[in-house]
């Protein structure tokens, strides 16, 4: 022990592919052999002196140079034990990791994987075969067919990875040409996977249904400004203040909130400015819709107001389609223009190279002319209601209905009253100043 421990920093060859490496601080036992797959001189550790004793070095160095012999390389079959032990789920977890950067959201992948794919979490990736994969995607394939597709897709990039990192052997139990595609068919593809849209025609009325529910809650506010400024409902939803420029009307969508990943400007409409300054009366944080514990406003909340509404489309998506329908009759020759307030790519990678500026004063008389039409449903039943509801209301009650009301091009005064109980509101309908009549002289005549 005592000449172990004073050998200076080096290497120690004791024959049979064993030596001891030293160095100031430590002395390790090694194994020094050729890989049989590349025929290159590689060196594996055995462990530290004096934890493991000299006999001992010998013994582990005769079995790795038997392996040898056999032609097994000793550091691939030590990375074959180790990834017999990794589950799914760990190598799930890796694949992930790698591969993070990718994605805006994890949501889909912990779909795909984690919810579907809980059946195989505790099983090792050495041991998961074709068998398995069928019976975890058998139900789901059943029901949504399109999912279960998702999901072995996903589960198959996962086993590749594993595959990779030596986790388990070749083949691929979950791919897809000549093996899996005979027991999940794809169905044929159609047509209709577009989000359901209604008619521009509809949308007016839609609107002024819209507004009647704004003072129970912000999911309608916040719609009618996904609708004005076409946007997609996860912009519209996720709006902060930090990306308004209320002096310049211009909303700015960082590349980060966008699908396109560029950055795509809005030119805000009078409406729109309308609807900002309500919300900034009950402004908490940074964003505009606040939702649930002064969160962003969940993508529930939409859809419960479209159930509400009993309206025939499930997705607030469409209404996307239905301004391009409106801008296509109203607006024949800007197709571009059009396409650039959806946010969409409309020219080639070589093009888009060079057409750098996003037409946002071009696009603003577009997305007036689209607020002015949105607005332009007026009937006298709603002018009935909304008389109605101005008998007696609170503060923040009357300022919603009095904007509403103004910005059908009504005039209205808000009135407040004293009672026992206490204050209480009221809006009162003024008629427009007259101006006075000029005079003409009849045609004809000479003064």
């Amino acid at each position: 022990m005592r000449e172990i421990q004073a050998l200076p920093p080096g290497r120690l060859y004791l024959g049979n592919g064993l030596l001891l490496k030293t160095t100031p601080t430590s002395r390790t036992w090694m194994y020094r052999y050729t890989k049989p797959s590349t025929h290159r001189v590689t060196e594996t550790s055995i462990g530290p002196w004096p934890e493991y004793s000299p006999s001992y070095a010998r013994q582990v160095a005769s079995q790795l140079h038997v392996m040898v012999l056999k032609g097994e390389d000793p550091v691939q079959v030590a990375r074959q034990k180790e990834g017999s032990k990794t589950t799914f789920a760990e190598a799930c977890e890796g694949w992930i990791n790698q591969h993070r950067s990718k994605w805006r959201s994890l949501k889909h992948v912990n779909n795909l994987i984690g919810k579907h794919g809980q059946r195989l979490a505790d099983v090792p990736v050495r041991a998961i075969d074709k068998s398995m994969i069928i019976d975890a995607l058998s139900d789901l394939y059943r029901r949504h067919p399109d999912q279960a597709l998702r999901a072995l897709r996903m589960w198959k990039s996962v086993l590749d990875f594993a595959i990779a990192k030596e986790m388990r052997p070749e083949p691929n139990p979950a791919r897809w040409r000549g093996h899996l595609e005979h027991i999940f068919p794809e169905r044929p593809k159609t047509n209709n996977n577009h989000y359901p849209s209604l008619p521009f025609k509809d949308v007016p009325e839609i609107i002024q249904r819209l507004r009647l529910r704004q003072e129970k809650g912000t999911s309608a506010a916040a719609l009618e400004f996904q609708i004005l400024c076409a946007s997609r409902p996860g912009e519209a939803r996720n709006i902060k203040w930090s990306e308004v420029d209320l002096e310049n009307r211009i909303w700015t969508l960082p590349p980060e909130r966008t699908k396109q990943n560029r950055q795509h400007r809005v030119p805000l409409s009078n409406r729109c400015m309308e609807i900002l300054a309500l919300q900034a009366e009950y402004r908490t944080n940074d964003f505009v819709f606040t939702g649930y514990k002064d969160e962003a406003l969940d993508e529930k909340a939409m859809r419960e107001l479209l159930r509400r509404m009993d309206l025939p489309i499930r997705a607030t998506h469409g209404f996307r389609a239905s301004f391009r329908n409106w801008a296509a009759r109203t607006f024949p020759r800007d197709r571009d223009l059009a396409e650039l307030s959806l946010g969409h790519l409309i020219k080639g990678k070589v093009e888009e190279c060079y057409w750098t500026e996003d037409a946002l004063e071009e696009r603003r008389p577009i997305m007036q002319k689209w607020a002015e039409f949105c607005c332009s449903f007026l009937t006298c039943h709603l002018i009935r209601v909304a008389c109605t509801m101005s008998q007696a209301m609170s503060k923040s009650a009357a300022l919603r209905l009095a904007a509403y009301l103004r910005s059908l091009g009504l005039q209205v005064r808000i009135k407040r009253h004293r009672s026992p109980a206490g204050a209480f509101y009221s809006l009162k309908f003024t008629a427009p100043k007259r101006r006075a009549a000029v005079a003409t002289p009849p045609s004809g005549t000479y003064r």
